[in-house]
């Protein structure tokens, strides 16, 4: 498993993230007994003539137990994000030199084949055309799928796409919507340093956010080939 050095920075921000969490809480006692202290000083101090409602004492410490009620909340719920977010990198970590699938229109040819997953709403014919840094394009006819998902396989080589980076983009006859998804390999896992859900390197691909990853495959990748 590797996972970006940041990662070790994170868990020493989160050490000291769950010091100011305590450093809060003693702040909020404080601060509590300061507006009883101020609550008991209203009370001697006021007219005996005109003595203040005691309903408005009443609101004034339910308002203060509100507000140190969602305090702590808050301090406890950011307590638990910053934990799940440290063992969602650490199981991401796991895939490190796995492959899995992630929407995007954007790839990286280097020769090798590429595996990737179409969705469509409907039956129809489909053609993959990928579009060069030079504005070249490559019409690739995956023939006609079923309504869902099928799953295919780019192959560079084999359709005189030299390398280099290219936008891919679906193109169905009936004008079906269709999702594009690809298939890369975890290179690394970071953890970014001012917070924010993990982000996956992937190979060909580039860094991802880890709401972006639609499936994880594992070692092997199960796709079919396509018809050019």
């Amino acid at each position: 498993m590797a996972i970006d050095a940041s990662a070790l920075n994170q868990r020493s921000q989160n050490g000291s993230s769950t010091q100011a969490t305590a450093v809060a809480g003693q702040q909020l006692g404080a601060d509590g007994d300061m507006f009883m202290t101020l609550l008991m000083a209203q009370i001697k101090n006021q007219n005996p003539l005109e003595p203040t409602d005691p309903a408005q004492f009443v609101s004034q410490l339910v308002q203060m137990n509100q507000m140190q009620s969602t305090l702590g909340m808050l301090s406890e719920l950011k307590s638990n994000a910053l934990m799940m977010r440290e063992l969602q990198g650490l199981a991401l970590g796991e895939q490190v030199g796995k492959q899995v699938l992630v929407q995007t229109d954007q790839l990286l040819l280097d020769g090798k084949p590429v595996g990737g997953r179409i969705t469509l709403d409907g039956s129809d014919e489909v053609q993959l055309q990928l579009t060069g840094a030079d504005g070249s394009s490559k019409l690739i006819t995956l023939g006609r799928q079923a309504a869902g998902e099928f799953a295919f396989t780019l192959d560079p080589a084999a359709h005189g796409l030299p390398a280099g980076q290219y936008q891919a983009q679906v193109i169905t006859a009936a004008k079906s919507a269709a999702r594009l998804e690809f298939a890369a390999e975890v290179q690394a896992v970071r953890l970014p340093v001012q917070g924010g859900e993990p982000i996956l390197s992937l190979a060909g691909l580039g860094e991802y956010p880890a709401s972006s990853i639609t499936r994880l495959l594992g070692a092997a990748s199960s796709t079919s080939s396509t018809r050019s």
